[in-house]
């Protein structure tokens, strides 16, 4: 007997997904419309590729629960919502207006034997248990992330108060090594002053005594160049770089820069060659600052190259740059090193030829005024064939 106030459509179908058997069927409809079908014809094109995957998932899973998909007008405008189990390699599919109340609706039917009712219950079960297992799992990651989301949280408000603290100790190292550097530049000064007045007038001095004033006069340089970078850095690091802009016109520039060095190039007998390809070139810039980043460039190459070698100052222009190298003929900087070069403290393992000394900060200074100036720099070289240093200036429009 089949209860009469149960709408649906109960069906078994092949392994393949095509019907086999019609249990039960109240749509109004033949019978043998559908037996024989495959399952996926019962439904609307675009509900076609949905019905093919709830096959599949029965087939994966041995049961599927709760699809809902539109049949065929032909056969019903409404949405029906399915559910089917793999018994025996046969696919037990069941079809209702509403969600299914599996008790209900099998016990309405009165067509399955106990042992089916008994696996339809338990493929159900099994579903349920899983549902609620996947939920707890979900929960449980949930509330991991949540905890974890916590301590994320809390660590970056205590990274902001360690980053504004450090900025804080920044800027008081700053002020500190300010004060320092500028309290010993003017003795450091007068210190170099008297030893040059005293080497000039070395006449009643020792050969020792003469030696000593050359360290003197070494050293105080030295240290002095030292507070003066340290100057040069401290206002950097504050962010207070500030230029004085004015038209200067750059080959001039370096033909001075290149006479006030020509001392120290004919102590260790080097020529200085410049090849300009520019007659003159207007730039807006700050003359002292670029001064120094080009002395800086100029005496490095002197300071390690061998004696009697060339030292090239090019000056070209490139699209709205202005280019200009210093190449020397020195022994070269290894390629893993090249990046040291403009950092702050940081010296590669090329070695002054005469003994000079260096701060590690000049080139640091060198690439941050040529970026205020919205310019860049950079270096190529070969180890036992010389190195280029290469500084880019935007051109006046």
């Amino acid at each position: 007997m089949i209860n009469n106030n149960v709408d649906g459509l109960v069906i078994s179908c092949s392994k393949e997904g095509r019907i086999t058997t019609v249990h039960f069927c109240s749509l109004g409809i033949n019978e043998e419309k559908i037996d024989g079908k495959l399952f996926i014809e019962l439904f609307r094109t675009e509900y076609i590729h949905t019905a093919l995957d709830f096959i599949n998932k029965i087939k994966e899973d041995s049961a599927a629960f709760g699809w809902e998909l539109f049949m065929n007008p032909s056969i019903n405008n409404k949405p029906f919502f399915f559910s089917g189990s793999l018994i025996d390699n046969e696919i037990f599919i069941i079809g209702s207006l509403t969600k299914v109340d599996f008790d209900k609706f099998i016990k309405g039917m009165m067509l399955i034997n106990n042992e089916q009712i008994n696996k339809i219950r338990e493929l159900e079960k099994e579903r349920i248990e899983k549902t609620l297992s996947e939920q707890k799992t979900d929960d449980k990651i949930f509330d991991e992330l949540t905890r974890l989301n916590n301590e994320l949280v809390t660590m970056q408000r205590e990274l902001t108060k360690k980053n504004l603290e450090l900025e804080e100790l920044n800027k008081l190292k700053n002020q500190f090594i300010g004060m320092a550097a500028h309290d010993l530049r003017n003795p450091l000064g007068t210190i170099l002053n008297y030893a040059e007045f005293l080497e000039d007038e070395c006449d009643p001095f020792s050969n020792e005594q003469i030696e000593f004033l050359h360290h003197i006069k070494s050293q105080s340089s030295f240290m002095l160049s030292l507070v003066n970078d340290l100057l040069d850095v401290t206002s950097i690091e504050s962010g207070s770089i500030k230029l004085s802009l004015e038209a200067v016109d750059i080959a001039v520039l370096i033909f001075q820069i290149i006479h006030l060095n020509k001392v120290l190039a004919d102590k260790k007998e080097i020529e200085i060659n410049i090849d300009s390809q520019i007659q003159s070139s207007s730039l807006f810039l700050d003359k002292g600052k670029i001064e120094q980043v080009i002395t800086n460039l100029l005496t490095n190459a002197i300071k390690y190259s061998e004696k009697k070698t060339t030292i090239t100052v090019s000056i070209y222009a490139e699209k709205d740059q202005i280019i200009i190298s210093v190449k020397d003929q020195g022994q070269g900087i290894p390629k893993d090193e090249l990046n040291l070069l403009f950092k702050p403290f940081q010296k590669t393992s090329v070695k002054s030829t005469d003994g000079e000394k260096s701060t590690g900060l000049g080139l640091f200074i060198v690439r941050k005024i040529v970026e205020a100036h919205k310019g860049k720099i950079w270096a190529e070289s070969k180890p036992g064939i010389g190195s280029t240093f290469y500084v880019s200036l935007p051109s006046t429009r």
